[in-house]
């Protein structure tokens, strides 16, 4: 023992999808820190850098503090949810009016602002983790007193049920 030590909590989410979780871990689109934002809290965290800039490029490392940290991980799946559950409630659409969902979303998703990605009409999403994140997020947005905020998102979770 050489004395009281100083420990700082880092938050270090992962985004590792399903199917491509190596892949991720290889090559991430981006790696996040949150820590303090005191002197030595920004200390430790650049170590954490320092650590995944060896295969990682710093342009891709971002640093944030702990908060704003955690809720990135919650709000990047829930809105890949979101995503879902909206071409979901549009393929009910289309079944009324004689659309094609898969053409539908194959027009949104040509467009730069939206994308192709989790335009799929499906059963809706499934695992773990994004009614889990969404439903992390509807009790944070509770807890500080943002109902209509948590009813949104929510709403995400009762649309996917319906939707089974």
């Amino acid at each position: 023992n050489k004395g009281p030590q100083t420990y700082w909590i880092l938050s270090n989410p992962e985004f590792l999808a399903e199917g491509t979780a190596m892949k991720d871990l290889a090559a991430p689109d981006r790696v996040l820190i949150g820590g303090p934002t005191s002197p030595d809290g920004l200390a430790a965290a650049n170590v954490l850098v320092d650590i995944y800039a060896n295969w990682v490029p710093r342009d891709r490392i971002l640093t944030t503090n702990l908060w704003s940290s955690e809720l990135s991980k919650l709000v990047a799946n829930a809105m890949l949810a979101q995503r879902v559950s909206s071409v979901n409630s549009i393929s009910q659409l289309c079944e009324k009016t004689g659309a094609d969902v898969a053409e539908v979303s194959r027009a949104i998703g040509r467009d730069s602002r939206i994308g192709p990605k989790f335009l799929g009409a499906s059963v809706g999403f499934g695992g773990s983790c994004f009614q889990k994140d969404i439903l992390n997020l509807v009790y944070i947005c509770e807890s500080e007193g943002l109902n209509e905020v948590a009813q949104y998102w929510q709403q995400v979770v009762d649309m996917n049920e319906h939707q089974k």
